[in-house]
């Protein structure tokens, strides 16, 4: 999921679910108030930070209506991404709200099934890359190219990026990279496209300068993921099950949008 700031962001809990907890303790229990503690970056529109503070997007409300259904309580909270990640990793938190997943991350995290479907693409600085097009990873030679620290990528990408030598370079959030993008210091970005239209449609200065090439790099899943150091790693067939019934009664398609849902 991808989702990551040089400076650390509150760490602003969102409203508990309000339901008794049907499972264990989680480790390190008196920072959680007694609840369950998802953890995320902002990553509109999958997570953002509302006016007042509280946490809101559609992958914090699939997290809510999960743990309301299984009647556990849930804080959410906002990180700096990668400490995100080392948190869930370590079962300092529960899990992350949506996350892709990567070979890495199955000794420490337990993932669920797939609750939606992502689309990574380059989007270019305009009019300066205008009519940017690639059928190839060859084709990507004569350009600078923006990454995330902390986000997955495809494999066929990352090797290609080793055998090429491509040029990239890494910055800690979509944001810091679409302004690289607008000062020149990068060619190319390679984003989640919903999280690269929400974010360009919050700017829109920054929208007609930035152009999206037609041909994706990769479509892949998004899971809830859960670290192996909490009782929810435990509870792995119970989530699944309970997530098979959110998709079958169309909670899933209503929290998300069809489009994060349905592969295209």
């Amino acid at each position: 999921m991808a989702v990551l700031f040089a400076l650390a962001l509150p760490t602003v809990p969102s409203p508990s679910t309000a339901l008794a907890s049907g499972g264990a303790a989680s480790p390190a229990d008196d920072a959680r108030n007694g609840a369950f503690l998802m953890v995320n970056t902002v990553y509109p529109p999958y997570v953002v930070e509302l006016a007042d503070g509280s946490v809101g997007g559609t992958a914090t409300a699939l997290a809510e209506e999960l743990f309301r259904r299984l009647s556990l309580p849930v804080r959410q909270r906002l990180l700096p991404w990668n400490r995100a990640l080392r948190m869930t990793e370590d079962g300092a938190a529960d899990g992350v709200s949506m996350l892709a997943h990567a070979p890495e991350r199955d000794a420490s995290m337990a993932f669920s099934v797939p609750v939606a479907v992502a689309h990574q693409s380059f989007y270019y600085a305009s009019p300066a890359h205008d009519g940017f097009a690639w059928q190839q990873y060859e084709d990507l030679r004569p350009y600078r190219i923006g990454l995330v620290q902390g986000y997955t990528y495809a494999p066929a990408f990352l090797a290609a990026v080793k055998r090429l030598d491509l040029v990239v370079e890494y910055s800690p959030s979509d944001e810091s990279n679409f302004a690289k993008l607008r000062s020149g210091r990068v060619d190319l970005c390679l984003s989640n496209d919903l999280v690269a239209e929400s974010y360009l449609n919050s700017q829109q200065d920054l929208r007609s300068a930035v152009g999206k090439a037609k041909r994706p790099v990769r479509s892949y899943p998004l899971y809830m993921a859960f670290s192996r150091n909490s009782p929810l790693a435990g509870r792995l067939a119970e989530i699944n099950a309970e997530i098979g019934r959110m998709r079958a009664d169309g909670t899933l398609q209503r929290i998300l949008g069809p489009e994060a849902v349905q592969p295209r």
